[in-house]
């Protein structure tokens, strides 16, 4: 689920960020490391907390042993759905919840991955869990869980890649200056819902444009 049901929610939560950003990063690395703490006390319980995480609650773990959802939904074809990619093959399995040392190492994460790919590549299953409940599977409330007690993830596709170079400054210069993401860069029939895809339609457009325009150089859509 998402760190705020809606746009509004999520603005505050943001404007808590922008006013932090770039102050106080020994305080930030302790209160950090504190937040982690905590979030493990409550996950030994069996819970968790969106809101811990998102404030720095997330363990340094590597993230290719991670499983990606889509915390807001998207239209699926004549239905609602929300997508997980979930790592399968079993050298990625291997890497769920491994730490990683990044004292020291400012690109840490980043050649961890590279030196992953390289040796590994991946396979991953691509699932997808439908609405069937509007009321206890809201579309524009995004911090409610939708539960797979109700609605199971099931399975639609599988992503292979081989073995590979992950990284490059000639590619990196490519994709960080001339291209732009947005959720809604996708078919009508898998378009973004809720408030919270609506708002980010906007920002990510304005995000863009100022980013091309800094860079003088064209983004391509």
């Amino acid at each position: 689920m998402f760190v705020a049901p809606d746009a509004r929610g999520f603005l505050r939560s943001l404007k808590l960020l922008a006013a932090t950003t770039d102050r106080a990063p020994t305080g930030k690395l302790l209160l950090s490391g504190v937040l982690q703490s905590i979030e493990k006390l409550i996950e030994v319980a069996g819970g968790s907390s969106p809101k811990l995480v998102a404030l720095g609650a997330h363990p340094l773990t590597h993230p290719l042993g991670a499983t990606f959802f889509t915390q807001v939904p998207i239209r699926f074809g004549d239905h609602i759905a929300k997508l997980q990619l979930a790592p399968v093959s079993e050298a990625l399995v291997a890497l769920e919840k491994a730490e990683l040392h990044l004292d020291g190492k400012p690109d840490g994460t980043r050649e961890a991955v590279m030196d992953f790919l390289r040796d590994h590549g991946g396979e991953w299953e691509l699932r997808a869990q439908l609405c069937v409940d509007l009321e206890r599977m809201p579309v524009e409330d995004a911090s409610v869980e939708w539960l797979q007690e109700l609605s199971p993830y099931v399975t639609i596709a599988r992503v292979l890649a081989p073995p590979q170079a992950g990284w490059s400054e000639e590619l990196s210069r490519e994709m960080d200056d001339g291209m732009a993401f947005s959720p809604w860069h996708a078919l009508a029939a898998h378009r973004p819902l809720g408030g919270v895809m609506r708002a980010r339609k906007a920002a990510y457009a304005a995000s863009s444009e100022f980013r091309g325009e800094r860079n003088g150089c064209p983004l391509h859509r």
